[in-house]
């Protein structure tokens, strides 16, 4: 306890610099092998030799020494100990390394008792004054005391520092923790701090997606230099066309999912045929329907020189890839996973988070700000409310009152009742995660149970079961988000209507997947424009297609509305929260 008293003068002193410097000692030899154990990573025997020459030792050597000591307790998870020797240092006899390494343990100390603001300004040097092996153990103090400050946009600019020197695995867990910290900072504070970071740091093109992410303008341009670029490739065209040389396509051919793969591959053929420039050559492998199916398949791309993947498309199989520390060939993975896609690598999905995160977007840029939801426990809808809570509730949104529908009807009236109660009145718009069937019950007892006519925005999971017009008309008015070939012509794509009977592989379902398909090659094609500017989008069959900075291509969705029981394209795009500035076709 007595030690732990100390620290707040000593952390006062550490803070505003030494008024004078004394004697700094010269190291014996005995010391620089103690200083080589420690570098060896024996901790623990290297604090016990620092120690056991500080009995002789004069003033001036015996602080080098104690601060010594205490570091390398520190490093060995003896913290008692660590505190106990610090406490016998004199600054003022510490130069170079030896006083950063005393303001280290200091800031440390204090991050423990619960002093951030101590510790931040005991931190306060620029980067190049700091010892390459302090480094990492500066920037990771620094990201915790000035998070636990308050200033989440400092502590991410002191992990992405952090992150330059880390292993794979762990500038990815840094880069995570960066886009959490960047969410929680507000618009005002995120353009300020991203227009005043110095040019080239390395937090710059986390924070210009995080700008982007807001529809709020760059202060300055992503630079190229922030992407991997592929100098063997023939230069990009002005539209920002730049395919790879060799691409392979990695798609289940046998198994389960060969059918889905079948329309994915031919969407993805139509397209690549239909552009007349320069083209990769492709080659396909079956990725099967397992994750060792699918890491094979990438294996043998590989060895056979692709210099990009498209696929697989299982979940699992993406999962599989991504866990991997040996992804040297960028992917572009058609689903996503819970494991963070490796450098220069994106997922791609048609997923149901994705239209949550439009509904939130479509209702927020209309203005409307209080929303009933009604969902079933499917888990697509299940997985589209909670990406619309989130985003819904970051854009200023509440929702209102909440309610599960179950598929089976037929009378929801008490619950009608008991949600409508729950808002006072106060609501503006209504939220469906719902198939047709229950779809059409619900809209059909709303007004019978008391309420207002008010704007109804759904997910396309309102689709399934659907498609006879007599029936539908019960769902006039509610507006859903919707592959943008399937409302009007996309990119020289044949006639999304006429094309099933052309190609069994596309008829039912296997339309989307065709579309889906056919947006994985213009994102191949496209993927370093993308990625050199999160402004860029390129327009597809789903939607208009960017990046979101954080491993994802992000869909802004075309939207449709039922009318006479058939979905019609909605006429007031410009009403999109996150209108995309197109840099290519």
């Amino acid at each position: 306890m007595r030690i732990k008293h100390l620290l707040p003068p000593l952390l006062a002193l550490l803070i505003v610099g030494c008024a004078s410097v004394g004697e700094v000692a010269t190291v014996p030899p005995q010391t620089q092998a103690a200083d080589r154990t420690l570098a060896n990573g024996h901790a623990r025997e290297a604090a016990r030799a620092y120690e056991a020459q500080m009995a002789d030792a004069g003033s001036s050597l015996r602080s080098v020494l104690a601060v010594r000591a205490a570091n390398a307790w520190q490093l060995a998870g003896e913290h008692a100990a660590a505190r106990r020797d610090f406490a016998q240092v004199d600054p003022k006899h510490l130069g170079g390394a030896d006083g950063v390494r005393y303001r280290l343990l200091g800031a440390e100390f204090a991050i423990a008792d619960g002093h951030p603001a101590q510790a931040t300004a005991g931190l306060n040097l620029a980067d190049g004054a700091i010892p390459a092996e302090l480094s990492a153990r500066w920037q990771r103090a620094r990201a915790i005391a000035l998070e636990a400050s308050g200033d989440r946009f400092g502590a991410a600019a002191a992990l992405a520092v952090l992150a330059q020197t880390e292993s794979r695995h762990q500038a990815i867990a840094s880069r995570q923790r960066i886009r959490k910290l960047l969410q929680g900072v507000n618009d005002a504070t995120l353009a300020h701090d991203a227009a005043a970071l110095p040019a080239g740091h390395p937090l710059y093109p986390d924070a210009a997606h995080a700008l982007m992410a807001r529809g709020l303008p760059l202060p300055h341009p992503l630079a190229a230099s922030a992407v991997s670029l592929h100098p063997e490739r023939p230069p990009a065209d002005d539209d920002g066309y730049r395919p790879p040389l060799k691409v392979a396509v990695l798609l289940p051919t046998t198994g389960s999912v060969a059918i889905a793969g079948a329309a994915v591959r031919d969407g993805f053929m139509t397209a690549y045929y239909a552009e007349t420039r320069r083209r990769p050559e492709l080659k396909f492998y079956d990725s099967s329907d397992s994750a060792g199916g699918a890491l094979d398949a990438y294996r043998k791309a590989v060895a056979d020189g692709c210099d990009f993947v498209v696929g697989p498309l299982g979940r699992e199989q993406v999962s599989a890839l991504f866990a991997r520390a040996d992804v040297t060939v960028p992917i572009l993975a058609l689903n996503r996973s819970d494991k963070p896609a490796p450098p220069a690598s994106e997922s791609f999905a048609l997923a149901p988070e994705d239209e949550g995160i439009a509904a939130a977007h479509r209702l927020l840029g209309k203005h409307l700000q209080r929303t009933i939801v009604f969902a079933s426990r499917d888990d697509n809808a299940t997985r589209a409310l909670a990406a619309f809570r989130e985003a819904y509730a970051a854009g200023g949104g509440v929702i209102a009152a909440e309610a599960t529908i179950a598929d089976n009807g037929p009378n929801y009236g008490p619950i009608l009742k008991d949600t409508l109660a729950k808002t006072g009145d106060q609501y503006d718009a209504i939220f469906i995660a719902l198939k047709a069937p229950a779809a059409r019950m619900l809209a059909s007892q709303l007004p019978v149970d008391g309420y207002r006519p008010v704007p109804r925005v759904a997910t396309s999971l309102i689709l399934v079961g659907g498609g006879n017009a007599r029936l539908d008309q019960e769902l006039d008015g509610i507006e859903y988000p919707e592959l943008a070939w399937l409302l009007h012509p996309v990119n020289g794509l044949p006639d999304a209507g006429s094309l099933g009977g052309k190609l069994p592989s596309v008829r039912g379902g296997g339309l989307r997947l065709f579309a889906f398909g056919a947006d994985a090659w213009r994102l191949t094609a496209y993927m370093e424009a993308l990625a050199v500017s999160p402004q860029a989008s390129v327009s597809g069959a789903t939607g208009e297609l960017h990046l979101d900075g954080l491993g994802n291509v992000s869909r802004d969705s075309a939207w449709a509305v039922f009318a006479g029981g058939r979905g019609r394209p909605v006429q007031d795009d410009a009403l999109r929260l996150e209108p995309a500035a197109s840099n290519a076709p």
